[in-house]
């Protein structure tokens, strides 16, 4: 079992010495005796730039014909570098048995809109709803490939969303949402959801930014939605 998983925006070593799946890669490899590769793209670059490298790390890892389908699993601004790496390159999107997308903006952040009128930074306006949605328009699904979505809408116990999140909130987010990504953009139509999960954005890879700077996952138990993500795909 080939499985790649494709961080989000700040680099995979956004939180330090902690991997930014925190446990996830082990933990997969030990429950399903899996290949796993975790890409390392730029921290703040476009997309196209970080789909570019996932790309080539994937190739220099498992090869042009990996011995078995490629199982990815991307997160936040990852799953639009998977759909833009797919997208451009299709004979590598034939290796590929599916695409599951963890909270993906795939019509765009009010977060990263708000933060692009102040920042001139790639990443936030590829992340923005403008730019979001221009990516998604052009990176279309392959019929072959099982693609899902998990969505994140906030905690339940002790309140909806932690208080680092909640101050992202403010740039105007209605309805559910995770802080960061909401529902309607991370399952917009066309998508297909796996899980409604009930964790803010970064619970979802197993840290609290309310525990910084040791960033524990104490709020979401990450780990088994992981295994139901692999399940989900080997079932298909």
């Amino acid at each position: 079992m080939n499985i790649v998983l494709v961080h989000g925006v700040l680099g995979a070593h956004a939180f330090g010495a902690l991997p930014y799946f925190n446990g996830v890669e082990a933990h997969l490899r030990t429950r399903f005796g899996a290949k796993v590769l975790a890409t390392n793209a730029a921290a703040i670059g476009t997309v196209a730039v970080r789909a570019a490298q996932a790309r080539k790390q994937i190739l220099d890892h498992f090869g042009a014909t990996p011995s078995e389908p490629l199982i990815l699993i991307a997160y936040s601004m990852g799953g639009l570098d998977a759909r833009q790496m797919l997208t451009d390159d299709p004979a590598l999107a034939k290796h590929v048995r599916s695409l599951t997308c963890i909270a993906t903006p795939h019509h765009g952040s009010p977060v990263a809109s708000m933060m692009s009128r102040i920042l001139a930074v790639d990443a936030v306006h590829d992340l923005s709803e403008e730019g979001a949605r221009r990516i998604d328009a052009r990176c279309a699904d392959y019929p072959h490939i099982h693609y899902r979505e998990i969505a994140g809408v906030g905690r339940a116990h002790p309140s909806k969303t932690s208080k680092a999140l909640a101050l992202a909130a403010r740039a105007g987010m209605s309805g559910e949402h995770d802080g960061v990504v909401s529902f309607a953009s991370a399952v917009p139509p066309g998508r297909t959801l796996l899980e409604r999960a009930e964790g803010d954005h970064v619970d979802l890879i197993g840290h609290d930014l309310d525990d910084f700077p040791l960033f524990r996952p104490r709020a979401f138990d990450h780990l088994p939605l992981y295994e139901r993500i692999v399940a989900d795909a080997m079932a298909h």
